[in-house]
């Protein structure tokens, strides 16, 4: 069986994450919530760094506060850090976008938002939508020193209703 923790982004309990590796456990997420908490990409790149073993990644991401290259180049960075051991959950945001006064992305803008992020982690080149300008696009560095795409790096979907559902069967590795 493999355990897993959920916790809340704090740059100050960093310490939090080699303990729970020495306890066994499999998998650290880290909540998205940026009015909330603490970066989560702040974090588990400090985790990364005080870890061997535990697998790192934010649960669940937010679509809606961070373009999809941005996620992608966060998630590459971290994988250059503890390649192997990284594994992204995204969602619509729910909590994160609400405390902004936002509704979470509408499904239709969820399923363009997933095809790109997929896309971009499998270091395929894929057509933006940024500004009202597409074009295409690709992660240029992903196999230099800064950041790395491989080992691959799983995604999981988040999602509640059957459509939701239909796009982590699209596009991801598993549904959260």
């Amino acid at each position: 069986m493999r355990l897993s923790v959920c916790v809340m982004a704090d740059v100050d309990e960093t310490d939090f994450y080699p303990h729970v590796e020495s306890l066994g456990y499999d998998s650290a997420w880290v909540t998205d919530s940026q009015l909330l908490f603490s970066d989560c990409y702040a974090v588990l790149a400090l985790a990364a760094r005080q870890t061997s073993r535990l697998r790192l990644g934010p649960g669940v991401a937010i679509c809606g506060t961070r373009i999809p290259p941005v996620h992608v180049a966060a998630l590459a960075t971290l994988n250059r850090l503890a390649p192997g051991r990284v594994h992204l959950a995204m969602g619509t945001g729910n909590t994160a976008m609400r405390t902004m006064g936002q509704r979470p992305m509408r499904i239709a803008g969820y399923d363009d938002y997933l095809r790109v992020l997929s896309g971009l982690l499998r270091g395929e080149v894929v057509d933006y939508t940024f500004n009202g300008v597409t074009r295409p696009i690709k992660i240029l560095m992903h196999d230099k020193e800064y950041m790395s795409l491989e080992p691959r790096i799983p995604l999981y979907v988040s999602g509640f209703g059957p459509r939701a559902m239909e796009l982590a069967g699209r596009y991801g590795d598993g549904l959260v």
